[in-house]
């Protein structure tokens, strides 16, 4: 039978102490999904608790929204309904780091930069670098699909998660991959979560990949023309360096012009070698360079991993072959130039992916069918990454639907038959 409101609330209470249940209007106003605020949210202590909470909601038919550090909830339709959400702040726990194999393990709701402070007590860290990573936890990252600027050099997130647990909508828990690297049995259920947005299950545990902790990072800025930079860039991927990072930056605020932002790490005595290097091939290529270290470099870098992370205007991701991201960038500069308000962008050179900022009114919105066409003409597509709800509302904030669309739906269908976990969230309204 199910349950009214109260009802549900006095269960949810008995699951998980009256303590971990919150439903005063005023406090749930911080976790509105899009304008949407919960009836009820709740502060499960462990997986246990979070199986028994999606089991109970199941069998009411109440609407979860799974709830990290709040960083990625702009990202999505708006939800069709927004009952309980079911924060993941009680679960911060580092499980096990496996320095020898470089491997860690950790629960779902820790942050990015206290797990990377505890990695760094051993030399090691995670090659991840998103937005607001003080408020960023590990399994948001890994539902959303967040990646930074280094994931020429490392990979995604999809590449380094090699092992999960997960609640399922029916309360069942599962697990999938390993504690170590190289684990090959049966399906990799880990590919299916990663970037699925929480609508699949809720991810409760995490097993990543580390790397060694370089001894020295510093940058170069190579700032000129849009296609000397772009000439640069090219002339960098052919040469012997290897950066951590490469990204290009549009002009815009303090920035006159645009400017390549590059990052090498590792020993000092190659740091300094690649430095003279990017140096000599940006003078070759008529560009203005200055070398960064310790701060300004760290601050740079803090600049591009969080662009776009204030809520203010529209976000657009665009991905496209690494080798359009000229002809892109040049074509997104044209347009922002007849624009009455230029959009700005920080475009990840190494892994075809350009974030563009547009202004907070609704002419910002006619960039997407712009950029989807344009994507589309090399092979690529754009996502709305965030936009107010006023916004978003009357369409697919993920773009046309792809042709594996109705295999998605049956995946949904399988995983979570009421559709209660994020309903609405993902493309085409799963």
């Amino acid at each position: 039978m199910k349950l009214s409101g109260e009802a549900l609330r006095a269960r949810l209470e008995q699951e998980l102490g009256a303590e971990s249940v919150e439903f005063r209007p005023l406090f749930l106003e911080a976790y509105a999904v899009d304008g949407k605020s919960p009836g009820l949210l709740c502060l499960p202590a462990g997986p246990e608790e979070v199986a028994s909470v999606l089991r109970l909601c199941a069998e009411n038919q109440a609407s979860v929204i799974p709830w990290g550090g709040g960083t990625s909830m702009s990202l999505g339709n708006i939800p069709r309904a927004a009952g309980v959400v079911v924060g993941l702040e009680k679960l911060a726990q580092l499980i096990e780091h496996d320095d020898a194999n470089l491997t860690a393990t950790a629960q779902a709701g820790m942050q990015v930069a206290a797990f990377q402070e505890l990695l760094g007590q051993r030399r090691q860290f995670f090659p991840v670098d998103p937005p607001l990573a003080q408020l960023a936890t590990l399994g948001g990252i890994v539902a959303a699909n967040v990646n930074g600027p280094r994931r020429m050099q490392y990979g995604g997130v999809r590449d380094l998660t090699i092992g999960m647990k997960v609640a399922l909508a029916t309360g069942e828990q599962i697990k999938s991959g390993g504690k170590v690297v190289k684990n090959v049995a049966g399906y990799d259920l880990c590919k299916l979560f990663v970037g699925s947005l929480g609508t699949l299950g809720i991810i409760t545990e995490v097993t990543l990949r580390m790397a060694p902790l370089p001894d020295s990072a510093a940058s170069v800025v190579a700032a000129g023309p849009l296609d000397r930079c772009a000439r640069f860039v090219e002339q960098l991927s052919d040469g012997p360096l290897l950066p951590a990072a490469v990204t290009i930056l549009s002009a815009g605020g303090n920035a006159q012009t645009p400017a390549v932002a590059t990052w090498v790490e590792g020993f000092e005595e190659a740091v300094a070698r690649q430095l003279r290097d990017l140096a000599a091939l940006a003078d070759e290529a008529g560009l203005a360079s200055e070398a960064l270290r310790q701060e300004p470099h760290r601050r740079l870098w803090e600049e591009v991993e969080d662009f776009g992370a204030n809520g203010e205007g529209v976000l657009f991701r665009i991905a496209v072959p690494i080798g359009a991201m000229g002809e892109i960038l040049a074509t997104i500069d044209r347009w922002s130039g007849e624009a009455a308000t230029p959009a700005r962008y920080v475009a990840h050179a190494g892994t075809g992916t350009v974030w563009l900022l547009a202004g907070n009114d609704p002419s910002s919105l006619g960039w997407f069918p712009r950029l989807i066409a344009l994507a589309q003409g090399h092979k690529g597509h754009v996502v709305v990454a965030a936009a107010p709800p006023e916004l978003k509302a009357g369409i697919d904030v993920w773009g046309p639907a792809p042709a594996s669309l109705g295999l998605m739906r049956e995946i949904k269908r399988r995983f979570d038959p009421q559709e209660i976990l994020n309903p609405g969230r993902f493309l085409g309204g799963l």
